[in-house]
C-alpha cells in the first residue's frame, strides 16, 4: 500500500502478498541458537528463528545462514531499509529469505527463491 502524505512524501507499507500477517511461533531452541551464531547475537535474532519455526524449518535443515550486508558507499536511510536473512536449507538449491525491519524486528515476509521450497507441517 502507498500512502501519499502531507509535504509530498511517500512512504510505502509492507504486507505478506495474501494480506495475512506473517506467521510466528515460539522459536525452537535449536534454531534460535543457529540464527544467534550465525547473526553474531544479531538483536532480532529470536522473533528471526520464531518465523522460521512457524515456516516448520528445523536446526538439521538448515546448512547455513547469511545476512544480506549493508553495502558501503550507500545512504544512512539504505541501513534502515528492510534486512533480509538468506537461509540455505540443507538437501535443496537455493533460499529460504525472511525480509525484517532491523529498528523493531517485524517480520515483513517469508517467501523460498531459487528452487527452494519452504517445508509444509
Amino acid at each position: 500500500m502507498i500512502k501519499l502524505l502531507s509535504g509530498c512524501a511517500l512512504v510505502v507499507t509492507l504486507s505478506s502478498c495474501t494480506g495475512q500477517a506473517p506467521l510466528s511461533a515460539p522459536p525452537d531452541p535449536a534454531v534460535a541458537e543457529r540464527v544467534r551464531t550465525a547473526l553474531g547475537n544479531d538483536i532480532c535474532a529470536d522473533r528471526l528463528a520464531s518465523a522460521l519455526t512457524a515456516h516448520h524449518l528445523t536446526a538439521s535443515g538448515i546448512s547455513r545462514i547469511e545476512l544480506a550486508p549493508v553495502l558501503p558507499g550507500y545512504p544512512t536511510e539504505y541501513s534502515l531499509a528492510l534486512r533480509q536473512m538468506w537461509v540455505r536449507p540443507a538437501g535443496q538449491p537455493g533460499a529460504i529469505v525472511v525480509q525484517y525491519d532491523p529498528r523493531g524486528c517485524r517480520i515483513a515476509q517469508v517467501y523460498a527463491r531459487d528452487g527452494a521450497t519452504l517445508p509444509t507441517a
